[in-house]
């Protein structure tokens, strides 16, 4: 009935279906749940640890300066005035700036200007709050014992100082440098966004101080610019003037080379470019008109022969219309043509007059023809002269080139000494004027940085931030809980739920047997001599069940109690039955007793035996001294109805153990005679319970378990270790095949509430309570 699907290695691999990398929100919020007071506590804890700390902690107010900066004013002071070209990256001198507001330079001259070093409220030590003095001392211990052991191992190889080493640096040095680290340490230097404007802070527990030394800060740095300006200035300025002087010599030495080459060629005076250049100029113009009147008379000689030999009336009449001499002939002819074309017209062709017109027009045209080959000659005749004069111009151009040839090397040498003159010339002026201007501005120092927004007295501490450090303490202290309870649950393998019994046991779960609270454990008049001759009783404990038949805990037993009819069938046999459990304390003896006397009180016949030889609970339970007991009747000694004894007012037939203590315990439970006791009892009673020994310590009950027909566990709630149960489950199979479920003692349904899921039964147990009555 309570079998349930095992894997490999005997154990339970039914259970919900979820992946194995699936987060269980149910177990987390059940983690939450059960550790909440921790958790509380934990943020607790680490709130009034921040409220200590901002309650002991020094308030610091922060001052901020905003600076305009951009380019380095000593290198483009230097290029400037230099005029060496050269760029570099914005972003570049941009950090570099930073560096140099962060230097040490800057710091020590803001100490000096401010006379910090002397200031009592600036070399004033902060308080540093509870957890910082903790933390710093744990801290400065550890650096001691570095530093010791540093110097242990550097004391043998260091090699020995000379006697004559210059004194160390006086205290007013001492004191600077240490006020400018110290400055250094509470300032910071930020871009604002991607502008070229930079927010210099500083912090101190002054307001005033803060103000005054961020000031100081921007002022220093202003300081520090015009002081690099001047020296750019300065090697500005001796540098031109070297450069200039050099400039001065070099151009008296070519001008002096120059006249004394001029001398030498005497050509001092003397213009080297207008030499010979009026009569080449005019032989060139010259030279280009007479070649433009060669190429004018070679196209009218060309044109006036083609006429003439073309003979091309037309063309005549164009080509006399602008000469005088031929006009009058043009005239007649066009007359003469138009009379001969309206006469052939009227009259026609073969008329006396129109054929004497004909040959006037023909005589005209011979006189035109004639008088074109004249034109023709006397082109032909103004061509030849042209030419004439071309070759005339061209020769005495030749021979002006010729005569001026002859000096061309010496004047092309003249020609690049004054240019060299002319150029160092130019150098010589450009760096006089340079070395001017700078010189004129090194008298007007000019900052490429400006203050954009002096610093003001905060009137707000900007250090601790209490809503801050309150929020961030409350959160270290909650993730130090919860991971103090993230421990406690991965190391908690404690059987506290039902699928603990369930799905890592592979058993059936029957219930929680809650805790037993201010119920008796002893018998009331156990020291009453006269009990010693008086029926045995057992404690309220051992008849809670019996006495509370309405309780949870009662109806917890009666579901035992069905799983053992379920098992048992109708077997006319009494069920032999027996309760186990893993370890020693874990309620096994009251909750066989429960279980018998809740069956006694329904009109069943019980034997309950007190099978823990070795530690026998169940006798001394009822506070009397058996004088035989199972030993007895095991060895033979004595027959079971001589040491069976009722139990007063419950009902339950009790077989207890005397205080005979033997060591063959497991043979004599797994020997005939308990085998012989067990069938005996079978006829007298309707159940034989025994309480056995547990199964970690010894094997009693392993040796018996084929004797019974099952067995009932019994597991201490938060108490049993899983591992360890799971290990003795596996050790010997049989133990599970007679298993009729688990109870879980000691049960506490507040806490148990938080473990499981809701499809365990104590996930709805407080709605079952109403049928539940303790009272």
């Amino acid at each position: 009935m309570n079998r349930v699907n095992f894997d490999a290695t005997g154990m339970q691999s039914a259970g919900p279906d979820r992946a194995d990398d699936e987060i269980d929100l149910g177990k987390i919020f059940g983690v939450i749940r059960r550790n909440w007071h921790i958790l509380v506590f934990g943020g607790l804890v680490g709130l009034l640890l921040a409220i200590a700390q901002v309650a002991t902690t020094t308030r610091l107010y922060t001052a901020h300066v905003e600076l305009n900066t951009f380019r380095s004013a000593d290198v483009d002071t230097f290029q400037d005035f230099a005029g060496v070209s050269g760029s570099r990256s914005a972003s570049y001198d941009f950090d570099t700036e930073i560096q140099v507001l962060r230097s040490e330079k800057i710091a020590e001259r803001v100490v000096r200007n401010l006379g910090l070093h002397e200031d009592s409220a600036f070399n004033a030590a902060r308080s540093a709050g509870v957890i910082s003095r903790i933390s710093g001392t744990v801290t400065g211990q550890l650096r001691g014992l570095v530093r010791d052991a540093r110097a242990m191992l550097s004391a043998r190889d260091a090699p020995a100082l000379p006697t004559d080493m210059d004194p160390a640096p006086d205290a007013e040095a001492r004191a600077i440098e240490r006020a400018a680290q110290r400055l250094r340490g509470s300032m910071s230097v930020n871009a604002v966004g991607r502008s070229a404007v930079l927010r210099v802070s500083y912090t101190s527990s002054s307001p005033a101080l803060s103000a005054r030394v961020a000031n100081g800060i921007a002022d220093a740095y202003i300081e520090d610019q015009l002081a690099a300006t001047d020296e750019a200035s300065q090697r500005a300025i001796e540098w031109l003037g070297v450069r200039r002087d050099e400039l001065r010599d070099q151009l008296e030495q070519v001008s002096a080379i120059a006249d004394a080459f001029r001398e030498e060629h005497d050509l001092v005076g003397v213009d080297v470019d207008q030499l010979a250049s009026a009569e080449l100029e005019r032989l060139s113009q010259n030279l280009v008109a007479a070649r433009a009147e060669v190429v004018d008379l070679e196209a009218r000689n060309r044109r006036l022969t083609e006429i003439v030999e073309s003979g091309d009336t037309s063309a005549v009449v164009r080509e006399t219309a602008g000469q005088g001499i031929t006009s009058g002939l043009r005239s007649r002819y066009l007359d003469v043509l138009r009379s001969y074309n309206s006469l052939a017209s009227s009259l026609g062709d073969d008329h006396a007059q129109t054929e004497r017109r004909l040959r006037e027009l023909q005589e005209i045209e011979a006189l035109m023809f004639e008088e074109i080959r004249r034109s023709a000659q006397l082109v032909s005749d103004d061509l030849q002269a042209a030419r004439e004069r071309v070759a005339s111009f061209e020769q005495a151009q030749a021979r002006v080139g010729e005569r001026v040839g002859a000096d061309q090397a010496i004047l092309l040498q003249l020609r690049d000494l004054e240019n060299n003159v002319e150029t160092v010339r130019n150098l010589y002026s450009s760096f006089r004027q340079r070395h001017q201007e700078a010189t004129q501005r090194q008298e007007i120092p000019v900052s490429n940085t400006r203050i954009l927004n002096r610093a003001q007295t905060p009137g707000a501490p900007s250090s601790p931030n209490a809503q801050q450090m309150l929020a961030l303490g409350g959160l270290m202290g909650f993730l130090i809980a919860g991971g103090w309870v993230a421990f406690r649950e991965w190391r908690d393998d404690r059987i506290r739920s039902e699928e603990h019994v369930r799905d890592d046991l592979a058993l059936e779960y029957l219930g929680g047997l809650t805790v037993l609270k201010g119920v008796a454990t002893n018998v009331r008049g156990a020291r009453d001599p006269a009990y010693e001759s008086a029926p045995p009783r057992f404690p309220p404990m051992l008849t809670f069940a019996a006495d509370k038949p309405l309780s949870g805990y009662a109806e917890t037993l009666r579901t035992g109690k069905i799983s053992l009819t379920l098992r048992h069938g109708r077997d006319s046999r009494a069920p032999r039955l027996g309760f186990v459990s893993c370890f020693p304390g874990e309620g096994k003896t009251t909750t066989a007793a429960n279980f018998a006397s809740l069956l006694a009180q329904q009109g069943a016949r019980v034997a309950l035996i007190d099978a823990d030889m070795r530690n026998p609970g169940l006798s001394r339970a009822t506070g009397k001294t058996f004088d035989a007991g199972l030993v007895d009747v095991l060895l033979g000694e004595k027959d079971w109805r001589e040491v069976c004894q009722p139990v007063d007012g419950v009902g339950v037939h009790l077989i207890p153990n005397a205080k005979t203590r033997v060591a063959h315990t497991s043979e004599l439970l797994g020997s005939k005679a308990m085998t012989a006791l067990l069938e005996s009892l079978d006829q007298e009673y309707d159940y034989v319970i025994l309480d056995l020994p547990p199964l970690g310590p010894v094997v009693d009950a392993r040796v018996i378990l084929d004797t019974l027909d099952g067995v009932f566990f019994v597991f201490k709630w938060g108490g049993t270790n899983r591992d360890l149960a799971r290990r003795i489950l596996r050790m010997d199979p049989r133990i599970r095949d007679k298993s009729y479920g688990a109870f879980l003692n000691f049960f506490d349904p507040k806490k148990a509430s938080a473990y499981g899921n809701t499809q365990s039964y104590n996930y709805y147990r407080t709605y079952y309570n109403r049928y539940y009555n303790d009272n």
